[in-house]
């Protein structure tokens, strides 16, 4: 009797531990749906090109989280401007989900300024564009190569290659004309210091060529010019000086000392003693213009 009593004491408990687990099971089933909120979803909202800071507050008021990922720089679009966002917008996702931002730096970032001379004006421009680059104006110079880069400019000054510019500047081009038959006298440079004749003969549409400094030579930009090729004047075997011809756009060449030439003297002649290298004149049988080749 007592071990039937046990029996169905023992049954009767694990009824009720069956009973209780499939209630349990039961009810966390039942309430899964509302636990993990199961298709309930927030729309990503469009967040792009609004200010940073009004879009993370956008973002925060509809229960997501706004995470700046990365910052990059485009001169068309306003300071701290979101970029792009991911996920994108209208996308679903579930509360306290990461949206991950991309923003407009504030400050454009500074490069080096690539080196243009002797590209093509096609060419420049694409060059321009691939450093994040403007292309401004364009003027036209004489120069031997047409359509060829001559100078390149940053407002009024000519910008060397290598220097460092903020992204995004305005870059304009001074391109040859292709002017190689075009000819013109041969400026005499003989006494300036290299770089007012640099000054000189660019006013002139030609530059200098090869810079042959003598040993005293520190400077060579505050050296003195005591000869040149071609030169400006040449003298026939009749006695008669003539002016020497150039093409425009063409370069001198030039020998620099660190003393000014003796007016007057042979041709290297500076100060008291004449300056290595000085050449002697040479008589032609030329006429007295003459055009180099």
């Amino acid at each position: 009797m007592d071990n039937t009593k046990n029996i169905k004491s023992i049954l009767l408990n694990l009824v009720i531990i069956i009973a209780l687990s499939l209630l349990i099971l039961f009810i966390f089933f039942f309430s899964l749906k509302s636990i993990t909120r199961h298709g309930e979803a927030i729309s990503v909202p469009d967040v792009t090109g609004m200010p940073s800071s009004q879009a993370m507050a956008k973002i925060t008021a509809m229960g997501l989280q706004p995470v700046v990922l990365d910052t990059v720089f485009f001169d068309t679009l306003a300071p701290l401007s979101i970029v792009s966002q991911t996920p994108a917008s209208a996308a679903k996702v579930k509360e306290d989900h990461i949206i991950y931002l991309t923003v407009n730096r504030a400050v454009p970032p500074t490069i080096q300024m690539p080196n243009l001379v002797g590209y093509s004006l096609n060419s420049a421009t694409l060059l321009l564009k691939s450093f994040g680059l403007h292309l401004g104006t364009h003027s036209y110079t004489a120069n031997l190569v047409k359509d060829a880069v001559v100078k390149q400019m940053m407002g009024d000054s000519e910008i060397v290659a290598g220097t460092r510019i903020p992204m995004g500047t305005t870059i304009d081009l001074v391109i040859g004309d292709g002017s190689g038959s075009q000819m013109m006298s041969v400026p005499d440079i003989i006494g300036m210091q290299l770089s007012e004749a640099k000054d000189y003969i660019s006013s002139m549409n030609c530059s200098i060529g090869a810079v042959t400094p003598d040993i005293d030579v520190q400077h060579a930009d505050s050296a003195y010019i005591y000869k040149q090729d071609p030169a400006s004047t040449i003298i026939n075997e009749q006695g008669q000086t003539g002016h020497v011809r150039m093409k425009i756009g063409g370069t001198i060449d030039v020998w620099v000392s660190s003393k000014p030439p003796v007016p007057g003297a042979t041709p290297g002649a500076t100060g008291p003693e004449p300056a290595s290298g000085a050449a002697a004149p040479v008589r032609s049988t030329q006429p007295a213009t003459s055009t180099p080749k």
